[in-house]
């Protein structure tokens, strides 16, 4: 499957960028096709914490946090259905380079094998990285 994979260069400590991922409930203020997530585990950070999401499109997934490497990446697996097998893989890499922190972020997701998807999801998350630069900027 050929993940999706956008690169965003931030005018802000890495530090500040990763925490700002690392807090997934703030997920729906950069993602637009992300309602609400709610942290359901006791653990509220860190790997093995585990969250749900709600989609504006009313799917929702269960997802747990399987890499904490602060600060350069963070990474989430998506369940759908009370599945024990993930849809999707989601990752984010960080690296700093004087004042800009690099952004990488990546989703593997079988359904990306079809181009139109691929190129919807490749666009959802161009979105989402520019709308986490406006607030991190400021």
């Amino acid at each position: 499957m050929p993940p999706v994979a956008v690169i965003e260069k931030i005018r802000a400590p890495i530090e500040k960028v990763f925490d700002f991922i690392a807090h997934v409930e703030t997920h729906p203020r950069i993602a637009d096709f992300c309602r609400e997530v709610k942290i359901v585990s006791e653990k509220k950070s860190g790997a093995g914490t585990r969250f749900h999401q709600v989609y504006t499109n009313g799917d929702e997934h269960d997802s747990v946090i399987v890499v904490w490497e602060r600060p350069t990446k963070i990474a989430w697996r998506n369940f759908e259905g009370g599945s024990s097998e993930p849809i999707q893989t989601i990752s984010y890499y960080f690296e700093q380079e004087g004042d800009i922190t690099h952004v990488l972020h990546t989703v593997e997701h079988d359904a990306y094998e079809n181009q139109a998807l691929h190129r919807d999801g490749t666009e959802r998350n161009i979105r989402e990285l520019e709308n986490l630069k406006k607030i991190l900027e400021v």
